[in-house]
Protein backbone atom coordinates (compact mmCIF):
# COMPACT_ATOMS: atom_id res chain seq x y z
CA UNK A 1 0.00 0.00 0.00
CA UNK A 2 1.30 3.50 -0.91
CA UNK A 3 2.16 6.05 2.17
CA UNK A 4 2.40 9.89 1.84
CA UNK A 5 2.96 12.31 3.78
CA UNK A 6 3.17 16.05 3.68
CA UNK A 7 5.79 17.91 5.13
CA UNK A 8 6.20 21.31 5.28
CA UNK A 9 10.05 23.39 5.80
CA UNK A 10 11.43 26.45 5.20
CA UNK A 11 14.71 26.63 3.75
CA UNK A 12 17.38 29.71 4.09
CA UNK A 13 20.15 29.48 1.68
CA UNK A 14 23.43 30.32 3.43
CA UNK A 15 26.50 31.56 1.99
CA UNK A 16 29.51 29.89 3.58
CA UNK A 17 32.76 31.36 1.87
CA UNK A 18 30.60 31.51 -1.25
CA UNK A 19 28.10 33.53 -3.31
CA UNK A 20 24.52 33.58 -2.34
CA UNK A 21 23.06 31.10 -4.61
CA UNK A 22 19.51 30.29 -5.44
CA UNK A 23 18.41 26.62 -3.99
CA UNK A 24 17.43 24.37 -6.85
CA UNK A 25 16.74 20.98 -5.24
CA UNK A 26 14.87 19.09 -2.03
CA UNK A 27 16.19 15.62 -1.36
CA UNK A 28 14.41 13.65 1.93
CA UNK A 29 14.57 9.70 3.05
CA UNK A 30 13.53 7.98 5.76
CA UNK A 31 16.10 6.36 8.44
CA UNK A 32 18.38 5.60 6.92
CA UNK A 33 20.62 8.54 4.82
CA UNK A 34 21.79 6.81 1.46
CA UNK A 35 24.42 9.52 0.83
CA UNK A 36 24.27 13.06 -0.31
CA UNK A 37 22.00 13.10 -3.64
CA UNK A 38 21.36 9.50 -3.84
CA UNK A 39 17.98 9.73 -1.54
CA UNK A 40 14.58 10.89 -3.28
CA UNK A 41 15.44 13.95 -4.87
CA UNK A 42 12.80 16.80 -5.93
CA UNK A 43 13.16 19.78 -8.56
CA UNK A 44 11.96 23.20 -7.00
CA UNK A 45 11.85 26.97 -8.21
CA UNK A 46 15.15 28.46 -7.65
CA UNK A 47 15.16 31.23 -4.93
CA UNK A 48 17.36 32.15 -2.41
CA UNK A 49 15.29 31.66 0.20
CA UNK A 50 12.09 29.37 0.02
CA UNK A 51 9.31 27.74 1.93
CA UNK A 52 8.27 24.77 -0.38
CA UNK A 53 5.67 22.05 0.46
CA UNK A 54 6.78 18.58 -0.49
CA UNK A 55 5.00 15.50 -0.71
CA UNK A 56 7.01 13.03 0.38
CA UNK A 57 6.15 9.18 -0.94
CA UNK A 58 6.26 6.26 2.03
CA UNK A 59 8.30 2.93 0.84
CA UNK A 60 5.11 1.01 1.29
CA UNK A 61 7.30 -1.89 3.30
CA UNK A 62 7.59 0.92 5.76
CA UNK A 63 6.32 -0.59 9.14
CA UNK A 64 3.66 0.68 11.32
CA UNK A 65 4.53 2.56 14.41
CA UNK A 66 7.51 5.84 15.02
CA UNK A 67 9.96 6.83 12.17
CA UNK A 68 12.69 9.61 11.32
CA UNK A 69 12.05 11.36 8.31
CA UNK A 70 15.48 13.42 7.06
CA UNK A 71 15.88 16.35 4.60
CA UNK A 72 18.13 18.85 3.02
CA UNK A 73 18.53 21.32 0.37
CA UNK A 74 21.15 22.27 -2.56
CA UNK A 75 22.07 25.33 -4.33
CA UNK A 76 22.12 25.87 -8.16
CA UNK A 77 26.55 25.82 -7.05
CA UNK A 78 25.36 22.07 -6.22
CA UNK A 79 26.54 22.77 -2.50
CA UNK A 80 24.24 20.91 0.33
CA UNK A 81 23.00 22.46 3.24
CA UNK A 82 22.94 20.58 6.62
CA UNK A 83 20.65 18.12 7.32
CA UNK A 84 17.07 18.38 9.18
CA UNK A 85 15.36 15.81 10.77
CA UNK A 86 11.60 15.22 11.62
CA UNK A 87 9.50 12.59 13.71
CA UNK A 88 6.52 11.25 12.18
CA UNK A 89 4.41 8.10 12.66
CA UNK A 90 3.44 5.42 10.45
CA UNK A 91 -0.65 4.44 11.46
CA UNK A 92 -2.80 1.31 10.21
CA UNK A 93 -5.26 2.22 7.23
CA UNK A 94 -8.33 3.55 9.09
CA UNK A 95 -10.79 1.17 7.00
CA UNK A 96 -14.00 0.27 9.07
CA UNK A 97 -12.88 -2.33 11.68
CA UNK A 98 -15.88 -4.70 11.43
CA UNK A 99 -16.58 -7.97 13.46
CA UNK A 100 -16.66 -10.93 11.20
CA UNK A 101 -17.05 -14.22 13.25
CA UNK A 102 -17.39 -15.10 17.39
CA UNK A 103 -16.71 -18.37 19.51
CA UNK A 104 -18.02 -19.76 22.90
CA UNK A 105 -17.26 -22.59 25.47
CA UNK A 106 -17.96 -24.10 28.59
CA UNK A 107 -16.13 -23.71 31.86
CA UNK A 108 -12.11 -23.94 30.42
CA UNK A 109 -10.80 -21.96 28.03
CA UNK A 110 -9.34 -23.60 25.03
CA UNK A 111 -7.43 -20.63 23.87
CA UNK A 112 -8.39 -18.46 20.92
CA UNK A 113 -10.04 -19.61 17.82
CA UNK A 114 -10.56 -23.48 19.02
CA UNK A 115 -13.65 -22.41 20.73
CA UNK A 116 -17.40 -23.07 19.27
CA UNK A 117 -17.41 -20.63 16.57
CA UNK A 118 -21.15 -18.85 15.23
CA UNK A 119 -21.58 -16.48 12.72
CA UNK A 120 -21.67 -12.64 13.11
CA UNK A 121 -24.52 -11.44 10.97
CA UNK A 122 -24.29 -8.72 9.73
CA UNK A 123 -20.90 -7.97 9.77
CA UNK A 124 -20.22 -4.10 11.74
CA UNK A 125 -18.16 -2.07 14.13
CA UNK A 126 -20.75 -2.55 16.32
CA UNK A 127 -23.41 -5.52 17.00
CA UNK A 128 -26.43 -6.58 19.40
CA UNK A 129 -27.04 -10.40 18.22
CA UNK A 130 -28.37 -13.13 20.32
CA UNK A 131 -26.39 -16.80 19.29
CA UNK A 132 -27.51 -20.41 20.62
CA UNK A 133 -24.99 -22.22 22.50
CA UNK A 134 -25.55 -25.92 22.05
CA UNK A 135 -23.87 -27.67 25.61
CA UNK A 136 -21.71 -30.44 25.28
CA UNK A 137 -23.57 -33.94 25.46
CA UNK A 138 -21.24 -34.72 28.53
CA UNK A 139 -21.78 -31.21 30.53
CA UNK A 140 -22.69 -32.07 33.98
CA UNK A 141 -26.09 -31.42 35.53
CA UNK A 142 -25.67 -28.29 37.95
CA UNK A 143 -23.58 -24.60 37.48
CA UNK A 144 -21.45 -23.79 34.78
CA UNK A 145 -19.71 -20.86 33.32
CA UNK A 146 -20.42 -19.54 29.64
CA UNK A 147 -17.85 -17.78 28.14
CA UNK A 148 -17.63 -16.16 24.48
CA UNK A 149 -15.76 -13.78 22.22
CA UNK A 150 -15.64 -11.83 19.35
CA UNK A 151 -13.08 -11.22 16.46
CA UNK A 152 -12.98 -8.40 13.97
CA UNK A 153 -11.34 -8.08 10.12
CA UNK A 154 -8.46 -7.67 10.91
CA UNK A 155 -8.29 -10.92 13.80
CA UNK A 156 -8.17 -8.97 17.15
CA UNK A 157 -10.15 -10.98 19.55
CA UNK A 158 -12.12 -9.03 22.02
CA UNK A 159 -12.19 -9.50 25.74
CA UNK A 160 -14.00 -12.32 26.92
CA UNK A 161 -17.19 -12.56 28.56
CA UNK A 162 -19.05 -14.85 31.32
CA UNK A 163 -22.41 -15.84 31.85
CA UNK A 164 -23.52 -17.87 34.74
CA UNK A 165 -25.92 -20.75 33.56
CA UNK A 166 -27.43 -23.83 35.00
CA UNK A 167 -27.62 -27.16 32.73
CA UNK A 168 -30.85 -29.07 33.58
CA UNK A 169 -32.29 -32.30 33.09
CA UNK A 170 -33.84 -32.71 29.63
CA UNK A 171 -36.69 -35.15 29.83
CA UNK A 172 -38.84 -33.77 27.15
CA UNK A 173 -42.19 -34.28 26.83
CA UNK A 174 -42.83 -36.94 29.12
CA UNK A 175 -46.44 -38.73 29.28
CA UNK A 176 -48.37 -38.96 32.65
CA UNK A 177 -49.08 -42.22 33.26
CA UNK A 178 -50.53 -43.53 36.68
CA UNK A 179 -52.58 -40.96 39.44
CA UNK A 180 -52.67 -42.54 43.07
CA UNK A 181 -54.80 -41.13 45.62
CA UNK A 182 -55.26 -41.30 49.74
CA UNK A 183 -56.84 -40.27 52.56
CA UNK A 184 -55.41 -39.17 55.88
CA UNK A 185 -51.89 -40.82 55.96
CA UNK A 186 -49.31 -41.26 53.52
CA UNK A 187 -48.08 -44.10 52.94
CA UNK A 188 -45.56 -43.37 50.74
CA UNK A 189 -45.13 -43.12 46.89
CA UNK A 190 -46.81 -46.04 44.84
CA UNK A 191 -48.10 -47.41 47.53
CA UNK A 192 -52.24 -46.11 47.89
CA UNK A 193 -54.23 -46.08 45.50
CA UNK A 194 -52.99 -46.07 42.14
CA UNK A 195 -54.96 -45.91 38.67
CA UNK A 196 -53.17 -46.30 35.36
CA UNK A 197 -54.26 -43.39 33.16
CA UNK A 198 -56.07 -44.73 30.25
CA UNK A 199 -54.25 -42.42 27.37
CA UNK A 200 -51.10 -40.93 28.54
CA UNK A 201 -49.72 -37.28 27.36
CA UNK A 202 -48.15 -35.28 28.83
CA UNK A 203 -50.50 -32.66 29.34
CA UNK A 204 -53.50 -34.68 30.70
CA UNK A 205 -56.90 -34.79 32.45
CA UNK A 206 -58.58 -37.75 33.65
CA UNK A 207 -61.66 -38.88 35.20
CA UNK A 208 -62.04 -41.30 37.76
CA UNK A 209 -63.82 -42.23 40.91
CA UNK A 210 -62.22 -42.42 44.25
CA UNK A 211 -64.80 -44.89 46.23
CA UNK A 212 -64.84 -43.24 50.22
CA UNK A 213 -63.29 -45.51 52.87
CA UNK A 214 -65.27 -48.36 54.35
CA UNK A 215 -67.51 -47.03 57.31
CA UNK A 216 -69.09 -43.81 58.05
CA UNK A 217 -67.14 -40.65 55.68
CA UNK A 218 -65.07 -38.89 58.26
CA UNK A 219 -64.45 -35.07 56.74
CA UNK A 220 -60.93 -34.87 58.41
CA UNK A 221 -59.75 -37.11 56.39
CA UNK A 222 -58.57 -35.08 53.47
CA UNK A 223 -58.44 -36.42 49.86
CA UNK A 224 -54.61 -36.29 48.39
CA UNK A 225 -54.01 -36.68 44.83
CA UNK A 226 -50.68 -36.90 42.43
CA UNK A 227 -49.69 -38.38 39.47
CA UNK A 228 -46.47 -40.42 38.08
CA UNK A 229 -44.74 -39.68 34.40
CA UNK A 230 -43.14 -42.31 32.17
CA UNK A 231 -39.90 -41.73 33.98
CA UNK A 232 -41.12 -43.04 36.92
CA UNK A 233 -41.34 -39.31 38.79
CA UNK A 234 -43.93 -38.20 40.96
CA UNK A 235 -45.59 -34.75 40.91
CA UNK A 236 -46.15 -33.14 43.85
CA UNK A 237 -48.91 -34.10 46.52
CA UNK A 238 -51.98 -31.56 46.37
CA UNK A 239 -55.13 -31.41 47.88
CA UNK A 240 -58.44 -32.35 45.18
CA UNK A 241 -59.63 -28.83 45.12
CA UNK A 242 -63.72 -29.65 45.11
CA UNK A 243 -65.11 -32.77 46.76
CA UNK A 244 -68.82 -33.73 46.26
CA UNK A 245 -69.45 -35.50 49.59
CA UNK A 246 -73.45 -35.77 49.05
CA UNK A 247 -75.42 -38.04 51.58
CA UNK A 248 -78.53 -38.21 49.80
CA UNK A 249 -79.97 -39.80 47.01
CA UNK A 250 -80.17 -36.21 45.50
CA UNK A 251 -77.44 -35.77 42.96
CA UNK A 252 -75.48 -32.60 44.29
CA UNK A 253 -73.29 -30.25 41.76
CA UNK A 254 -70.39 -28.74 43.37
CA UNK A 255 -70.22 -26.10 41.20
CA UNK A 256 -73.38 -24.75 42.13
CA UNK A 257 -71.81 -22.33 44.62
CA UNK A 258 -68.74 -20.08 43.98
CA UNK A 259 -66.58 -18.82 46.48
CA UNK A 260 -64.90 -15.50 45.55
CA UNK A 261 -62.05 -14.18 46.06
CA UNK A 262 -60.01 -17.09 46.12
CA UNK A 263 -57.39 -17.02 47.33
CA UNK A 264 -58.79 -14.43 50.19
CA UNK A 265 -58.02 -12.49 52.66
CA UNK A 266 -60.90 -11.01 55.29
CA UNK A 267 -63.90 -11.74 53.80
CA UNK A 268 -64.99 -14.59 51.46
CA UNK A 269 -68.08 -14.34 49.66
CA UNK A 270 -70.35 -17.86 49.15
CA UNK A 271 -73.03 -17.45 46.34
CA UNK A 272 -75.42 -19.69 44.69
CA UNK A 273 -77.60 -19.25 41.55
CA UNK A 274 -80.21 -22.16 43.53
CA UNK A 275 -83.10 -21.40 46.28
CA UNK A 276 -81.59 -23.75 48.71
CA UNK A 277 -80.25 -22.99 52.27
CA UNK A 278 -77.31 -23.43 53.71
CA UNK A 279 -77.42 -25.22 57.02
CA UNK A 280 -73.92 -25.41 58.30
CA UNK A 281 -70.59 -23.77 57.01
CA UNK A 282 -67.32 -25.08 58.58
CA UNK A 283 -63.91 -24.74 57.74
CA UNK A 284 -61.09 -26.93 58.45
CA UNK A 285 -57.09 -26.59 58.56
CA UNK A 286 -54.60 -29.35 56.88
CA UNK A 287 -54.62 -31.35 59.67
CA UNK A 288 -58.28 -31.73 59.61
CA UNK A 289 -58.61 -29.29 62.65
CA UNK A 290 -62.18 -27.41 63.18
CA UNK A 291 -61.21 -23.64 62.81
CA UNK A 292 -64.46 -22.34 62.11
CA UNK A 293 -68.26 -23.21 61.98
CA UNK A 294 -71.77 -21.14 61.70
CA UNK A 295 -75.13 -22.80 61.34
CA UNK A 296 -76.27 -19.41 60.51
CA UNK A 297 -77.28 -19.11 56.37
CA UNK A 298 -75.05 -16.02 55.51
CA UNK A 299 -73.75 -15.55 52.28
CA UNK A 300 -69.84 -13.85 53.01
CA UNK A 301 -67.90 -15.21 56.28
CA UNK A 302 -65.29 -12.80 58.26
CA UNK A 303 -61.78 -15.69 58.36
CA UNK A 304 -59.06 -12.81 58.56
CA UNK A 305 -58.47 -14.32 61.93
CA UNK A 306 -57.18 -17.46 60.62
CA UNK A 307 -52.96 -17.97 59.73
CA UNK A 308 -51.91 -18.30 56.03
CA UNK A 309 -52.29 -21.68 55.00
CA UNK A 310 -54.88 -24.05 52.56
CA UNK A 311 -58.07 -24.86 54.27
CA UNK A 312 -61.06 -27.32 53.56
CA UNK A 313 -64.56 -25.37 53.34
CA UNK A 314 -67.39 -28.05 53.82
CA UNK A 315 -70.86 -26.03 53.30
CA UNK A 316 -74.19 -28.63 54.46
CA UNK A 317 -77.25 -27.57 52.34
CA UNK A 318 -80.97 -29.13 52.66
CA UNK A 319 -80.01 -31.50 49.50
CA UNK A 320 -76.55 -32.48 49.91
CA UNK A 321 -72.82 -31.22 51.04
CA UNK A 322 -70.04 -30.28 49.33
CA UNK A 323 -66.29 -29.37 50.47
CA UNK A 324 -63.13 -26.68 48.47
CA UNK A 325 -60.27 -25.88 49.30
CA UNK A 326 -59.37 -22.24 49.74
CA UNK A 327 -56.30 -20.31 50.42
CA UNK A 328 -56.24 -17.73 53.27
CA UNK A 329 -53.35 -14.69 52.21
Amino acid sequence: MKKSVLIWFLCFAMAVCYAQAPITKVEYFLDTDNGIGLNTVIDIAPNTTIAESILATIPPTTSVGYHKLYFRTRDANGHWSQTTRSHLEIIKPQTQNNTVIGEYYLDNDPTFSQGTSFVINPQSTDITQDFIAQMPVNASIGYHKLYGRIKDVYGNWSHTFRKNIEVIENNGNLDIVEIEYFFGSDLTFGNSNVIAVSNPQPNHTELFNVPYPAGSYNFNDVLYVRAKDSSGKWSHTTILDTIDTSLSNTEFEVNMFSLHPNPVKDILHITSNNKFSIETISIYDITGKNVFKTTKNVQEINIGNLSHGIYILKLDTSIGNASYKILKQ
